[in-house]
């Protein structure tokens, strides 16, 4: 009996010990199953911030120039018995039409809140920046829907009055191609001198440069964020900067 029941429990540890090495596997399977998941997500995330990032560091270059802009054609106003040069201020002003739009969608990063993957995420530190990332963009955004605003209903209808926008958008230099190609001769009577005297122009381009003042900073912000949020989620891919 001794011997059948050394046997008995023999058998019973074995099978013990399968189960407990078949659990270990099973687990072992399911966090790499979560670990490639992860990395997939973060992969993905990583090409999207990128892109974001890439457009902000045009947005500041773009937005910084506008604002160059704006003190030249300060400088062109001030001095009103200087001879107009009509292709350098239709290039001033064009520059400024410029909304600078940035992408409101992040579908990915809002898929990442909505499924509750945010709570999956175990790096504290890039948890935490995604989720302030959503009320930095907000925050640039504001300045952004302004622009478009103030360029619709007061900037665009003072340019009708007194030039070409057919003119000033033949030389629009934001990006390459977005110019208008260049067409025949204006019928529209210009007024270039009519419009640097109007002090509309000049209240418009100096709420403009406030604008694009906060803006430059909440676009700096963003930039910093995303390369933060590049940086740690190259540490989770265990990707070198």
């Amino acid at each position: 009996m001794g011997k059948y029941f050394k046997y008995a429990i023999g058998e019973i540890l074995l099978v013990v010990i399968g189960i407990l090495i078949a659990l270990q596997i099973n687990n072992w399977n399911e966090t790499r199953k979560e670990t490639e998941k992860q990395h997939k997500l973060f992969a993905n995330l990583k090409i999207d911030f990128q892109n974001r990032l890439n457009e902000l560091e045009e947005f500041q270059i773009g937005k910084q120039k506008a604002i160059n802009n704006i003190l030249k054609l300060n400088s062109i106003i001030a001095n009103k018995g200087n001879t107009i040069n009509e292709t350098e201020v239709a290039e001033l002003l064009v520059s400024l039409l410029n909304n600078f739009f940035f992408n409101e969608e992040f579908t990915l990063l809002e898929g990442v809140f909505t499924t509750g993957l945010i709570n999956d995420i175990k790096n504290e530190k890039l948890k935490r920046k995604l989720i302030e990332w959503p009320q930095l963009v907000e925050e640039m955004l504001e300045e952004q829907r302004i622009f478009h605003t103030n360029n619709n209903t007061k900037y665009s209808p003072l340019l009708d009055k007194y030039v070409s926008q057919r003119r000033l958008f033949e030389s629009f230099k934001f990006r390459k191609g977005y110019a208008l190609p260049k067409g025949g001769s204006i019928n529209l009577k210009e007024d270039y001198k009519g419009l640097l005297e109007d002090p509309l122009l000049e209240n418009y381009i100096a709420t403009k440069q406030g604008l694009l003042t906060i803006s430059l900073l909440d676009n700096k912000n963003l930039i910093v964020a995303a390369q933060d949020i590049i940086s740690l989620i190259n540490t989770e891919l265990n990707i070198n900067d």
